[in-house]
Parts: C-alpha cells; sequence; structure tokens
C-alpha cells in the first residue's frame, strides 16, 4: 500500500508538472502571436502614429480588443453590452454605471477616445512647462476615473518623460510615481482591476503600465478624507490587547477631474471636496478639469462654478502662504478630427464590435444607437472631437516667522540641556 501510495503521488506529481509545461508553453505561443499582430500593424503606418505615442495607442488598442472580445465570449455578455450602449452614448451623465455590461460598453466607445486626449492634453502641459516633474515621489489622483484612460495615459506619459522601463518584473515601490483614484461604480472598478491585469500580461512590447489594478484607495468623492485614520491593534507583553493610532497622509502633484463634473447642481454639492483637492496638491502641483465644450450653457455653468470654488478658497496654514491660481493655457478647448489617424482608427474598432455584436445581439442594440454608430464609422465623416481643458496650479511658501521660530526653537533645544543630561546634584 506504501509503495503504491508514492507511485500515485509521483504519478500526480509529473502529470502537474506537464500541465504546468503546456500552459505556460501556450500562454507563450499566445504573446508570441499578439507580438507578431502588433509588429505587422506598425509597418506602413501613417506618421501621426509613428511617434512613441502613436504605437502606444496602437498597442493598447489591441489590448481594448482582446479584452472585450474575451469579455463577448461569456454567455449573455453581448446582450448585456448592447443594451447599455444608448446609456453611454446619450444619458452618460445620469446613469449610476451599476449594470452589467455599462463598463464594457462604455470602454468599447470612449476608452481610446479619452486616452487620446489625455496624450494631447499632458502633451500640451509639458511644452508650456507646466507639468509637475520630480525624479522621486510624484502622486497622482484621478477623479471619477471610469474604466481609467487618463491613468493609461499619465502612466505612459511619465514613463517616457521619466525614462522608467516598465517591465513584468518591475517592483510598484520602486516606480518613481504612483497612481490612484476616486470610483464608486463597481463595474468599472472591476472593470480596471481584470482589464489592467489583462493589459500588462499580454502587453506586446511588455511594457507595462503603472495603473492600480487593486481597487483603488478611495471609493466616493463625497466627504472624501485626505488625512485618513485607522486603528492597529496588537497583543501587548502582558498578553492583553493594545492599539495604535495611525493618519495616512494623501497628498498629490496632480488631480484630475476626468469628465466628472457634468452639472452646476453636482459642482455645488462638491464644493468641499473640490477645495480640498486644491487644498492637498503639493507646491506647483496641478488640478486639472477636463470636459465638454464650454460654449454648452449647461458646461459653462459648471466651470465658472469650480472656478470660483477653486480660486475662493483659502490654503494658507500656520507654517506656509498658498494660492491657488488659474492658468492661462491660451485657447482651452482642444481638438482632432474623426478623418485623422487616431480618429480612423477609432472608426475600425467602433465597426469591429459592432458588426460582431449585431450578429451576436442583433435585437438587443437600440435602432438610435445603430444609426448614430453606423453613421460614425463611415469613411467620409469627419467631424472635429473637441473638449476643454481647466488647469490651477498651487504655489506655496513659508512663512518668514514659522521659519525664524523653528530656528530659535532648534537654537533653544541645542543649548539647553535636557533634564536627564544635567548633571546630578549631589549632596555636600
Amino acid at each position: 500500500m506504501a509503495t503504491l501510495r508514492k507511485l500515485f503521488k509521483l504519478w500526480n506529481s509529473i502529470r502537474y508538472k506537464a500541465q504546468e509545461r503546456r500552459r505556460r508553453i501556450e500562454q507563450s505561443v499566445e504573446r508570441t502571436r499578439k507580438f507578431a499582430n502588433y509588429w505587422f500593424s506598425t509597418r506602413r503606418l501613417p506618421k501621426a502614429l509613428c511617434s512613441t505615442d502613436g504605437k502606444r495607442f496602437l498597442e493598447l488598442e489591441m489590448m481594448i480588443k482582446e479584452y472585450l472580445s474575451f469579455r463577448m465570449k461569456e454567455p449573455g455578455a453581448s446582450r448585456a453590452i448592447a443594451s447599455q450602449l444608448l446609456n453611454v452614448l446619450k444619458h452618460c451623465d445620469q446613469i449610476t454605471y451599476e449594470d452589467e455590461g455599462t463598463a464594457e460598453a462604455y470602454a468599447l466607445l470612449h476608452f481610446l477616445d479619452r486616452y487620446h486626449r489625455f496624450q494631447l492634453i499632458f502633451n500640451l502641459l509639458f511644452e508650456k512647462k507646466l507639468m509637475p516633474m520630480r525624479s522621486t515621489g510624484l502622486n497622482i489622483l484621478d477623479v471619477g476615473t471610469g474604466p481609467g484612460p487618463s491613468m493609461f495615459a499619465v502612466s505612459d506619459f511619465y514613463s517616457n518623460s521619466l525614462g522608467i522601463k516598465l517591465n513584468r518584473n518591475s517592483v510598484f515601490r520602486e516606480i518613481q510615481f504612483s497612481i490612484d483614484y476616486v470610483e464608486r461604480s463597481s463595474q468599472f472598478r472591476n472593470w480596471l482591476h481584470h482589464f489592467t491585469e489583462f493589459a500588462n500580461y499580454y502587453s506586446p512590447t511588455q511594457k507595462q503600465w503603472a495603473v492600480p489594478h487593486h481597487h483603488g484607495t478611495f471609493y466616493d468623492f463625497k466627504n472624501l478624507e485626505f488625512d485618513q485614520r485607522s486603528i492597529e491593534w496588537f497583543t501587548g507583553d502582558n498578553g492583553g490587547s493594545d492599539f495604535v493610532n495611525h493618519i495616512t497622509r494623501h497628498r498629490f502633484d496632480l488631480v484630475v477631474f476626468s469628465n466628472f463634473l457634468t452639472t452646476k447642481e453636482q459642482t455645488v454639492s462638491f464644493s468641499k471636496e473640490i477645495e480640498n483637492c486644491a487644498r492637498f496638491l503639493r507646491n506647483n502641483g496641478l488640478l486639472i478639469v477636463v470636459g465638454a465644450k464650454s460654449s454648452s450653457k449647461k458646461y459653462n455653468d459648471v466651470y465658472k462654478e469650480i472656478e470660483k470654488i477653486v480660486l475662493s478658497g483659502n490654503y494658507s496654514t500656520r507654517k506656509y502662504t498658498a494660492i491657488c491660481y488659474k492658468v492661462d493655457i491660451g485657447n482651452s478647448t482642444m481638438s482632432y478630427s474623426w478623418r485623422d489617424a487616431h480618429g480612423q482608427r477609432l472608426k475600425s474598432i467602433i465597426k469591429h464590435f459592432l458588426y460582431d455584436l449585431d450578429v451576436a445581439a442583433k435585437d438587443s442594440i437600440p435602432v438610435e444607437v445603430f444609426k448614430i454608430l453606423n453613421n460614425t464609422i463611415q469613411h467620409n465623416y469627419e467631424r472635429a472631437i473637441e473638449w476643454d481643458l481647466m488647469v490651477f496650479r498651487k504655489k506655496a511658501r513659508p512663512r518668514m516667522k514659522a521659519i525664524k521660530q523653528s530656528s530659535r526653537d532648534h537654537f533653544q533645544k541645542a543649548s539647553i540641556p535636557t533634564r536627564n543630561e544635567r548633571a546630578p546634584i549631589v549632596d555636600q
């Protein structure tokens, strides 16, 4: 019996190793196939897509295609995605994004578009020497990140600008910047968790995105706390329980509102939180607001309210004097066209999935959505994609009184011995 048991254990071990070897070979073949597809897709590219940003856009396009195709194979997924297309196209500022298929439908229509927008935004701010640049310790917060296009864009920007080579063996504490986000939708948080892991594992170039694949530090923007208190319990030497209070202080160099504030009422309700985002910026930190064009009265009121909240805040403390001001970037409206190289790639991915969904869940696609998207993917469709950008910058410096007081305290501590340092009194 003992011999049979040993033989059975040996057989299981050999079978497990063979299965593991086969799995690794299949994964290696899959990665090689993806790299070959990526390599062939980057041959004879338009000039706009030959740059580092352009090739990264193509790589992310491939990952979106692969992941959405994988998701659509799951039972009922195609119908769920198709049924949410109208909501994310027409009612994106009214829905809660908690229904199944919402995150995938939003990513299908908006992810690459918003990713390219932020590529253009960060490059513009870098040209104007506004982007926070530091060799270590950069912290970025994305408010209302959705599926995370701005986080992927900022990861690429700092990886290229700081010369960081991220690969699968990179340890996150070694990376010179960290990204966090605020998102309450469980659908978007799950999307970020799964898609980030998928993209980083199957990336053809093996260049990683430093996007948090966990569920983020902050859940809800309402009553957002930048100084988070926690209690750690431990067992003391005497066997009893004791605790220690911890305060984690979150400070940021860049805060991004990515199509998050859409109505004046919503903006007013978040006035304290918006002001705190500016308050807890570091010196030379930026607060960026991105949204629809201010030519519409709805968004013009939103931008005026944001400006009023940020500029009226008092950011000085006992030790520091600080202000937050609006940066003049010239024309605040940015754009690109559906006819340029990036716009054509957006058309191709919408066309690809529109026809796939039409086959898999034809009766679930609203007629209005099909007409709009079918018109968009036509070759002669050349409407401009436009949005507005607002930038606020924080400046802070120590108060002179605080510096003098700090120097005086240091001198007194150095010159006056403490009780333990004084010579003992000896009875004579």
